[in-house]
């Protein structure tokens, strides 16, 4: 009797260590993206009706801290473990640890990031008012980039070299996308970094930013940390993936948008923190 009960107590007791574990030393590997101001289009190639010039704006984003990586499945699996939720719908190719996670909508990219930011002891940057979240960005804590910060450090940051695609002009050297991905996506990280040392900025899968979708979001707003319009339909998302066939998505000035709450095999996230 009292070895079984030793037994279940060692049990128990390697269950919980193996669950601390997992969660304490969830940290991703972060990259300092140094803040600066660089040129954004409200929309690839947008020209003014009147002048016929190409629209651009000097944009300043402070600096923040970018994961070098998409979160994986890996990452998710820890996620779902420590809330007692399931995986969402299994891919053609099934979960392989090192490939980004997909199937995820926006609003789970919101859950994920505070999760993670309470396993780290950091504030959650995010909350809800009236079914609206709302994002502290003062806090510490774990959050998904504004469309800003997104194509500022896809472009390089302050260390840019004014690449068409984030890192290279070369897409091979850099991206998992339809031309070499064999229709699913790939192991993080396999392809270059680009001039800031992020990986799959271009392809691999479309990655999910804060701002409500607009063409025009920073037009009538600050050009100092713009983070989009107060309300929308939509959520953007940025940087092609393994089934982009059209190059230009694959550009860190393409602007795509999704509904928040749904899914698909296409779509991933990156996490970013703010600096203080």
């Amino acid at each position: 009797m009292k070895k079984n009960y030793l037994m279940l107590s060692l049990s128990a007791m390697a269950l919980f260590l193996c669950s601390f574990y997992q969660i304490s030393n969830l940290k991703p590997k972060m990259v300092m993206v140094e803040g600066g101001t660089f040129k954004m289009s409200p929309k690839e190639n947008a020209v003014d009706p009147k002048t016929k010039k190409k629209i651009v704006y000097d944009i300043t984003v402070s600096s923040f801290e970018m994961a070098k990586f998409e979160v994986t499945v890996a990452d998710w699996k820890a996620y779902t473990s420590a809330n007692k939720i399931s995986m969402p719908a299994r891919p053609s190719w099934g979960w392989n640890d090192d490939y980004p996670m997909t199937n995820i909508s926006w609003t789970d990219a919101i859950k994920y990031c505070n999760w993670l930011s309470k396993a780290n002891n950091l504030k959650p940057a995010y909350s809800k008012k009236d079914e609206k979240y709302i994002c502290d960005f003062s806090a510490d804590g774990y959050r998904l980039p504004t469309e800003a910060e997104w194509e500022y450090a896809a472009k390089g940051g302050n260390k840019s070299q004014n690449f068409t695609y984030s890192g290279s002009n070369d897409l091979e050297m850099i991206a998992w996308y339809a031309n070499n991905s064999r229709k699913s996506p790939q192991e993080i990280g396999t392809k270059l970094a680009n001039e800031l040392g992020i990986h799959d900025m271009s392809g691999n899968v479309w990655e999910w930013c804060w701002n409500y979708y607009s063409p025009i979001y920073h037009l009538a707003e600050r050009r100092d940390n713009p983070v989009g319009p107060d309300r929308g339909d939509k959520r953007s998302v940025r940087g092609g993936s393994w089934d982009s066939s059209k190059l230009d998505y694959l550009k860190p000035t393409n602007q795509l948008s999704w509904n928040p709450t749904a899914t698909n095999e296409f779509f991933g996230l990156r996490i970013v923190r703010t600096v203080k």
